[in-house]
Order: C-alpha cells, then sequence, then structure tokens
C-alpha cells in the first residue's frame, strides 16, 4: 500500500457575499468556492503522483476576509490528529510561496509544531497556474487573488459613498434627542444600506459614522 495522504484546503470568505453555511464535504465546498477547487485539484493530482493514498480531506472558511485566524486551530485539529493516529502526511497548498502571497501565520505555526513536536509529516505544495476541470485555461490563484482585491476595493469605495450619502440623508431626517441613534440604524438597515464594512448598522456606528462626517464638513 502507498504512503497515506490527508488534503487540507482553505479560503477567506468574500466581503459583501456570506456563506450562510460550509459544508463539511469538500466537493460542495468546492462548488463554493474556486480557490478550493484548486486546492482539491493539486493535492489529489499530487496523491497520485506519489502513488499514494487520500485518507481524508477537509475545507476550511476563515472568519476574517482579510487574514487568517485562529479558528484555523479547530479545522486543523482533525486532520492532524488522523495523520498521527495512520501515520498519514498532511498536505496542503501554501500560497506564501509565490510573492509572500494569502499567508496564514496561525496554520504554519500549528503545523510546525505538529512536525517538531508531534512527529507529524507535513507536505506543502506551491500554487503554480494548473489546469483545473470545467475551468476552461489554466487557474492561476494569484491572478486570481488580485482580481478579487481590485474588484473588492472598488465595491468599497462604492459601499462608502452610498453609506455616506445614505447616513447624512437619514439622520438629517431625525430629530436630536434620545433614540436618534437607533432610530437611525433602524431605517438604514430597513433601507438594506450597508456599514462601510458591510455590516449592519448599530446606533453606535451610526454615531461616530455621523460625527465623523460632520468633522469632514468642516
Amino acid at each position: 500500500m502507498g504512503q497515506a495522504f490527508v488534503g487540507f484546503y482553505w479560503s477567506l470568505p468574500v466581503p459583501r457575499r456570506p456563506v450562510r453555511t460550509w459544508p463539511r464535504d469538500v466537493e460542495a465546498a468546492a462548488r463554493l468556492s474556486r480557490t478550493i477547487r484548486y486546492q482539491l485539484t493539486l493535492v489529489r493530482r499530487y496523491v497520485t503522483e506519489q502513488r499514494g493514498r487520500l485518507l481524508d480531506e477537509a475545507a476550511f472558511l476563515e472568519l476574517a476576509v482579510d487574514r487568517g485566524t485562529d479558528a484555523v486551530a479547530e479545522a486543523l485539529a482533525r486532520p492532524l490528529a488522523l495523520c498521527a493516529a495512520e501515520a498519514a502526511t498532511l498536505v496542503y497548498v501554501d500560497f506564501s510561496l509565490v510573492h509572500h502571497w494569502r499567508p496564514h501565520g496561525v496554520m504554519q505555526e500549528i503545523l510546525d509544531d505538529a512536525v517538531e513536536n508531534r512527529g507529524i509529516r507535513v507536505q506543502d505544495l506551491r500554487p503554480d497556474p494548473t489546469p483545473i476541470e470545467g475551468m476552461g485555461s489554466d487557474f492561476d490563484p494569484v491572478k486570481h487573488f488580485r482580481r478579487w482585491q481590485r474588484r473588492q476595493s472598488s465595491e468599497a469605495r462604492a459601499t462608502r459613498a452610498r453609506a455616506k450619502e445614505e447616513v447624512t440623508d437619514v439622520v438629517s431626517r431625525l430629530p436630536e434627542g434620545a433614540g436618534r441613534w437607533s432610530a437611525a440604524a433602524d431605517e438604514l438597515n430597513k433601507r438594506g444600506v450597508a456599514t462601510m464594512t458591510g455590516r449592519r448598522w448599530t446606533a453606535e456606528g451610526v454615531r461616530k459614522t455621523s460625527a465623523r462626517l460632520t468633522r469632514e464638513d468642516t
């Protein structure tokens, strides 16, 4: 029998496009995320090339939109435990190997500890462009991330501009006094206006935003 492997895949969520339920099944996760599909494809090809056995796979969606968090520790617990029990190698795609793109410091610390203190083997794969079934030409993760970054920047500017206009309009219609900021937050949420970071409004958020806009106008 060939060497045993466990695949681990992860991605950042897309701002203002929340995934309500992240599936445990990796194929279902890959249908939601091209980044997951890419990692899954690379890992499976690698295992096949090594004439190994893929014991299990796990796909993790980060909590923050712009960085890795310690939530990855829970996601890695089962794959690493399986590796320890079955003398398997954890294999994953390390995006930071190209231009230090999308590093995950917390995950790297956990994997380093697994190697040094638990004797678990870990194999990182380079995120090179590769053909993926159903995607036409080669999928280049770095170019993919850059396109999303540009798109997110453009959307963020539009969101900020609309938020400023709507906050100014709503606050101007409400009288001074107790409950003003709560009423404004309720109205903004009713209108479907997101905050400048894509969240729902709170009374405190409206108050701070209104104060900042007033300072900018003076």
